[in-house]
């Protein structure tokens, strides 16, 4: 029977071509009734004899309401489920611990479960109806269990970090996979990878090949801006980077504010800083809620007879007139801790004061509406149980940019609280860090954590910088902790320039600029304008004024002058202090060099 069932899958693509699917007149969601998401599913499950359909979909996703029109509408696909099935549907951004979970499978993903929560079937992407049928009636046939996909690497205490040869080899696999013709990586689609091009931007001074990584790459990733609103598309169905899927994602935003504002500090192409302004502008125009924050996506398309390609050709004016791509208006802590991060890497560049009075604003908004009673950060309300790595990530990155883009201690004091409720709360005893605790209730394949590589990764960075900014030894252990984790999955061969880049990061404390002046003075203010603006993310970024009291991790002792001073200091060595904002680059460069 899991022979038949592959068949089945594989003319999936035969279906589609033939055009044998028309779409039926469903709801929103199609025809099917369906449920909440929770133990009393199973409960039910088991009551009734019946298996759990779980429908994973996404408001943005194109094909996800394609199916939910055409397939969820198709009469003989509802007799199957309603005769043997508990129909329940997801919204993967509401659910971030089921999100990851089957986040490689793509939206829309299909998971049937036993009612103990034990996967029968799983299939990623759009199902047509005809197929769709002769899935369920299989799994109706043979509900055996499949084996468990949820593979986890076992660290080794005696390998906590990359070896040179394995380094060696995933250089490799990411050279290797790099387009030549047109940047970016991979064979079809085109995403702007965060952890690709922040990977090579650490390169730069190893060769012309890894300059033309990041230039070519961002110069193919410009063409999926959208140049009427601003914001970037989530990605480009071909490899030229020429044809947009036009959905607009928060993670996407917060990749290209980063790695824009970032490439024109270090490449001077004003095409990059404009691309930083495209995306600030979006975010602040069109994405931002009358309290403050963010909301978390843009649908693709404005409906199944007008799609975005339609509508992202229109001027702005005649977009204004018509019906527009729904806006998801969810406020969740995750989303905001990526606009925040992003609108902050755009001021630093930019000196753009409203980016960073935004930012302000939906960080206090978060703090107010999604802290625990814990102290970390739920998704969508104040639950303990909400609570996700992703959301305490994204916030105490959020928390940390601002301590960059400001020198408020505040700031710095918020991002260390929510990385040691990170630490207490997702720490995993067997190594690397959980996307949530699997919840009482969980069973089957629910009951197991799952541990998401980029969260990882993510998780050993902040935490490692944040122990250079507080001497948290407790910070540092646990990154180191976290580490070994990531060496143990790249013993694999995948492509992560996350995990070398965090590994780089964990083999050097990063280069630490202190201004020395009060936060009264325009020169003082000058100075910090021009350090924060230092290209890249591994900095550790300090105001001193003295009517403050001691740094929080006091190790150098300034001298003073009657005008404000820029120190750089690494690996023991600090430079003669810097009195020109203009100086402040090139003096970290010859510092960083050492």
């Amino acid at each position: 029977m899991r022979l038949a069932v592959l068949i089945l899958s594989l003319i999936l693509a035969a279906g589609i071509a033939r055009g044998e699917d028309k779409p039926a007149p469903g709801g929103e969601y199609g025809l099917v009734h369906w449920q909440e998401f929770s133990d009393a599913t199973f409960q039910q499950a088991a009551r009734e004899k019946k298996y759990v359909l779980l429908h994973m979909a996404a408001v943005w996703c194109h094909w996800c309401h394609v199916m939910e029109q055409t397939t969820y509408s198709d009469p003989k696909v509802l007799a199957l489920i309603e005769q043997k099935f508990i129909p329940v549907r997801v919204d993967q951004d509401a659910r971030p611990d089921l999100s990851y979970r089957y986040e490689r499978w793509g939206w829309p993903a299909t998971i049937m479960l036993d009612q103990d929560g034990n996967e029968i079937f799983r299939r990623q992407g759009y199902q047509p109806p005809k197929l769709f049928a002769k899935l369920l009636q299989a799994v109706i046939d043979d509900p055996s269990p499949l084996p468990d996909a949820n593979w986890q690497p076992v660290p080794d205490p005696n390998m906590p970090r990359l070896t040179d040869g394995r380094k060696a080899a995933l250089d490799k696999i990411f050279l290797e996979a790099y387009d030549k013709a047109f940047g970016g990586f991979g064979d079809a689609q085109r995403y702007l990878q965060i952890e690709n091009v922040e990977y090579a931007s650490t390169r730069l001074s190893d060769g012309s090949q890894w300059h033309d990584i990041v230039q070519r790459t961002l110069a193919g990733a410009r063409q999926l801006i959208d140049p009427v609103w601003g914001g970037m598309y989530q990605y480009s169905e071909a490899p030229d980077w020429t044809k947009p899927h036009y959905e607009k994602l928060l993670n996407v935003q917060l990749a290209a504010a980063r790695l824009f504002s970032q490439a024109y500090v270090q490449l001077h192409d004003p095409a990059d800083l404009k691309a930083a302004k495209a995306i600030g502008d979006y975010l602040l125009n069109h994405m931002r809620g009358s309290q403050g924050a963010f909301y978390a996506s843009q649908d693709a398309d404005v409906s199944q007879a007008v799609h975005g390609k339609d509508f992202y050709a229109l001027d702005d004016a005649a977009r204004r007139k018509t019906q527009q791509p729904r806006i998801d208006t969810n406020l969740y802590a995750r989303e905001n801790g990526w606009a925040i991060s992003a609108l902050a890497a755009y001021y630093d560049v930019s000196n753009d004061t409203a980016s960073l009075d935004a930012a302000v604003a939906a960080a206090k908004w978060i703090e107010a509406n999604r802290k625990t009673p814990g102290g970390g950060f739920a998704h969508g309300n104040t639950a303990e149980t909400d609570a996700y790595l992703a959301d305490n990530i994204a916030m105490a990155e959020a928390f940390l940019a601002l301590y960059r883009s400001t020198g408020d201690r505040t700031w710095l004091d918020k991002a260390t609280q929510t990385a040691r409720y990170i630490v207490a709360h997702f720490a995993d005893a067997k190594g690397g860090f959980v996307a949530q605790q699997p919840r009482a209730d969980a069973r089957g394949m629910l009951a197991k954590p799952v541990k998401q590589i980029e969260e990882n990764t993510g998780t050993v960075r902040l935490l490692n910088l944040l122990a250079t900014y507080t001497g948290d030894t407790g910070l540092r252990d646990a990154a180191r902790q976290g580490m070994a984790y990531l060496a143990a999955f790249a013993a694999e061969d995948f492509l992560l320039p996350g995990v070398l880049t965090a590994d780089r990061e964990l083999g050097s404390d990063p280069v630490h600029i202190t201004i020395v002046g009060r936060k009264d003075d325009a020169g003082a203010a000058q100075l910090y304008a021009a350090a924060r603006a230092y290209p890249t993310r591994y900095l550790r970024i300090e105001w001193w004024d003295r009517r403050e009291g001691k740094l929080p991790n006091n190790e150098i002792e300034y001298p003073e002058f009657d005008q404000p001073a820029a120190f750089a200091c690494a690996q023991n060595f600090c430079s003669l202090p810097v009195f020109d904002a203009a100086g402040i680059a090139a003096q970290v460069d010859a510092v960083a060099k050492r």
